[in-house]
């Protein structure tokens, strides 16, 4: 019975669609309407008719980017300077054309010859205009919308996907938070081993979730054997960390973690980096 019903109501679905405008509130991005160029945004969708848009050689690149003869348009308003010839999307809010290099409508670059994305492992060339692409560069600069990162390598920089829109970044000299240098890295050996922990060449990180999210040395770790475990908690050879501490008197060898941020090893049960009282 639902199949049927599910069924049916698809086909009047795909009726109307096929044989029915659909309201302005319901429509997105450019169209041609009688000769005029016009934009629909929003939910209800609001109507701007493009008045400097020429119909006959309009383009509709996205739902957001357009171009014709003269102009390229973001969200139906003129790119000043932007050449329609040689402009073209890049991914995320970054795009280019022969001369400069464009974070929205904004100018951040004049070396349009090298300007480029700075790719997210998380995407896909399918999908290069997600929000997920968040940086670009060019040969001098790489930057995160209008902003430019702070001493970064353009050539070797390169964007670690996280969880919920934190952003780190490393080149080959150091370590970028939220486009900030995280000062005493080594960005050559940094690598990421969960969520929240990470290590270079010297030592240990991990990150603090709260109500700011910070950054912090290990105390002690031995980078070379240090490992991150599921979520919570790490473990070189000499202890076990919840969080920055060490966890008393765990066995790193038999570690494990459980859920919500428990632990159990030969020695006993751990709950949030601390032993679990013995039930006599």
């Amino acid at each position: 019975m639902f199949k049927t019903v599910f069924s049916v109501g698809l086909n009047l679905l795909s009726f109307f669609l096929k044989g029915c405008s659909l309201p302005d509130g319901m429509k997105s991005g450019y169209k041609i309407e009688k000769g005029e160029v016009v934009i629909y945004t929003g939910f209800p969708a609001q109507r701007m008719v493009i008045e400097v848009a020429d119909a006959d050689t309009f383009e509709a690149l996205n739902k957001d980017y357009g171009k014709d003869g003269k102009h390229v348009f973001l969200l139906g308003k003129v790119i000043p300077n932007a050449d329609p010839a040689t402009f073209r999307l890049l991914g995320g809010s970054y795009s280019k054309d022969k001369n400069h290099g464009y974070t929205r409508d904004v100018i951040v670059s004049d070396d349009a010859a090298n300007f480029t994305i700075v790719p997210n492992r998380n995407e896909t060339a399918s999908n290069v205009t997600a929000e997920g692409i968040v940086y670009a560069r060019d040969s001098h600069f790489v930057y995160e919308g209008v902003l430019k990162i702070e001493r970064a390598d353009p050539t070797t920089f390169e964007f670690i996907p996280m969880f919920n829109g934190y952003y780190v970044c490393r080149d080959k000299k150091t370590v970028y938070w939220q486009h900030k240098p995280l000062e005493g890295t080594d960005g050559q050996s940094f690598v990421k081993i969960t969520e929240l922990y990470f290590k270079d060449k010297n030592h240990a990180w991990a990150l603090i979730l709260g109500r700011e999210v910070t950054w912090s040395i290990v105390p002690n770790a031995d980078a070379a054997t240090f490992i991150g475990l599921k979520k919570a908690y790490s473990k070189d050879k000499k202890n076990v960390y919840y969080e920055t501490r060490i966890v008393e008197g765990a066995d790193p060898e038999t570690f494990e973690e459980t859920e919500n941020n428990g632990g159990k090893d030969k020695n006993g049960n751990y709950q949030s980096g601390v032993p679990v009282p013995t039930k006599n």
